[in-house]
């Protein structure tokens, strides 16, 4: 008689149906611990840290480079040109391309996906862990690029990293999505990314014609522009703040969309990833 009340009392007990905030603060809390452990920690300084070391230590005031367009200019093709525009895309494509391929690796997925929730709020709240993750260790390495301009005298670096961190979020959050939809599309999602950026953002980008608008760093090269200095140094007039922004979230939102809708259709098998 207990037995039967007991198997009844269970059987009434409500479905855990968590809220999609519910899943993100633990796939969050999951995130973060994941990156702060001792094996990671010295890479995670390495990344933070690099460059601006690199940038302070490759030029001076006696340096050839301060003689063809001074320290700012320098500064810019180190801050702009090398990390924005080529770093960057390059960190989200290895961070957003294999924030489920990892979990894959380590067999950790299939565990998770049976907690009550759906494939695609997983996907979706592993996004944006790893979005919010990325925000804040590249906004570190703004503030270090700080540091190592103003010791090196560059001129009006608060408003230049201001401007350098009002663009990395948007950057960050369109080849995030990008390369998301690259890692659950292939294992070797940093070729695909590499052959993607070569055609759209250096081919298609370069035509002279409105198709170069689906090139994304034609509109995060719209938005640096509003910066006067970066104007002159990129050689771009300044465009539509409003266009831009737009389409970078039409993007994001479609390729967004597309992961989720092919996280949820297919089917990742631990062995089949460890196989190839």
């Amino acid at each position: 008689m207990n037995h039967e009340s007991t198997l009844a009392t269970t059987l009434d007990k409500p479905s855990i149906h968590p809220n999609f905030f519910g899943i993100l603060a633990g796939i969050w809390k999951l995130t973060w611990k994941s990156q702060l452990t001792w094996k990671k920690i010295y890479g995670l300084l390495s990344n933070v840290l690099g460059l601006p070391l690199l940038s302070y230590f490759a030029f001076s005031s006696s340096a050839p480079m301060a003689q063809i367009g001074g320290q700012s200019n320098a500064f810019y093709m180190f801050t702009v040109d090398f990390y924005i525009l080529l770093v960057l895309p390059i960190t989200c494509l290895t961070v957003f391309g294999g924030m489920v391929r990892d979990d894959l690796q380590e067999d950790t997925v299939c565990f998770l996906l049976t907690r009550p929730m759906k494939r695609w709020q997983f996907f979706l709240t592993k996004y944006l862990s790893h979005l919010a993750w990325t925000q804040i260790t590249t906004a570190l390495t703004l503030l270090a690029f700080a540091l190592a301009g103003t010791l090196r005298g560059v001129d009006d670096v608060p408003n230049l990293i201001f401007t350098l961190l009002m663009i990395q979020i948007p950057a960050i959050v369109v080849y995030g999505a990008i390369s998301s939809l690259m890692g659950l599309t292939t294992k070797k999602y940093l070729v695909l990314g590499i052959i993607f950026g070569f055609v759209v953002e250096f081919g298609i980008g370069q035509i002279p014609t409105n198709i170069n608008t689906l090139a994304m760093t034609n509109h995060l090269k719209s938005l640096l522009a509003k910066y006067p200095p970066l104007s002159e140094h990129l050689g771009v007039e300044p465009g539509s703040s409003l266009t831009a922004v737009a389409a970078i979230a039409v993007v994001t939102i479609v390729f967004l969309v597309i992961s989720s809708v092919l996280f949820t259709m297919r089917e990742y098998n631990h062995s089949d990833e460890m196989s190839k």
